[in-house]
């Protein structure tokens, strides 16, 4: 009877990978977003002025645009290279695990 208690689900194990994958990828993705900065420091200005005004039009970019663009370009940044980081990851614990 002992031994029944101790074998847990088949869904309960995968779940639990699951919540750990996502877990993972969150703080992976604050740690990039903490690391990067200032989005001002490293990102061209006439990069995200001309960004904006593809975004928004020609005569409508003011500085609330400008802020805007640079947190698109740091969003999506930060998950591209998380995404990528996240990605190498799983490949490396998935070829460890196999050996």
């Amino acid at each position: 009877m002992a031994q029944l208690a101790l074998n847990k689900p088949h869904w309960v194990k995968r779940w639990a990978i699951r919540l750990s994958k996502v877990l993972f990828f969150i703080l992976l993705f604050v740690a990039v977003g903490r690391t990067l900065g200032n989005p001002y420091n490293w990102v061209n200005h006439s990069l995200a002025d001309k960004l904006a005004t593809f975004i928004y039009g020609y005569g409508h970019v003011g500085g609330e645009e400008i802020d805007d663009t640079y947190f698109y370009i740091d969003v999506l940044a930060v998950i591209t290279i998380t995404i990528v980081i996240y990605l190498i990851t799983m490949k490396l614990i998935r070829k460890i695990r196999s050996k």
